[in-house]
């Protein structure tokens, strides 16, 4: 999953895309559709190993979130001593701020490239074995074609009927069959039930 930018630090960039929130349903042996980006990620597999490169890159991320600190700290301190400083002070100051700036810059581009290459290993990985795993699904269920269907932004099919994609079954049977087992959901926050009110399209 793709975290955004926090205070000018990229933190741990990692490939993502909408849970399939479909309903499972049986499609009838024909063409069928699979959003096969999604059903990567969603794997046990994938998301077993996309948390680990969290936790590896968890000190390094701190790292930078400590140095963004102090180089927010120097700065403010140079502009509240203003012209209480001397020349050779300033300068001094100045320099070090600008130090703190590039080493900054030079981890988080660093940080960024290996991450983003480490996560897209973990796709890769994951890809090839769920390619293989669908040419296997398809035959044992005698489907004759399966078409890439995209993304809500980006489809590839313009239209295919709800009970056509499998994208959820292709998971579940992915999963099924790796030994991986999924992580445990995280607990939902307790909340007071609301008042009925009058009932409202739900925003998608």
């Amino acid at each position: 999953m793709q975290k955004i930018m926090k205070r000018g630090i990229p933190v741990l960039v990692l490939l993502a895309c909408t849970p399939f929130a479909g309903k499972a349903q049986t499609p009838a042996p024909g063409v069928v559709t699979v959003t096969f980006n999604a059903a990567v990620l969603q794997t046990a597999e994938a998301q077993q190993q996309l948390n680990a490169l969290k936790t590896k890159y968890a000190p390094r991320e701190a790292k930078l979130q400590a140095l963004n600190d102090q180089v927010t700290t120097l700065q403010k301190q140079l502009d509240a001593a203003g012209a209480n400083l001397s020349d050779a002070e300033r300068a001094n100051r100045e320099q070090a701020l600008a130090a703190t700036q590039k080493e900054l810059q030079r981890g988080a581009e660093d940080f960024k490239s290996d991450s983003q290459a480490d996560s897209q290993e973990v796709f890769q990985n994951v890809a090839r074995k769920m390619f293989a795993f669908l040419q296997k699904y398809a035959q044992q269920h005698n489907y004759p074609m399966v078409v890439e269907r995209g993304s809500d932004s980006q489809p590839v099919v313009w239209y295919a009927a709800g009970n056509l994609d499998i994208t959820g079954d292709l998971i579940k049977a992915y999963d099924a069959q790796s030994g991986v087992a999924a992580a445990p959901s995280a607990p939902k926050p307790q909340t007071t039930t609301p008042k009925p009110q009058s009932a409202a399209p739900k925003p998608q």
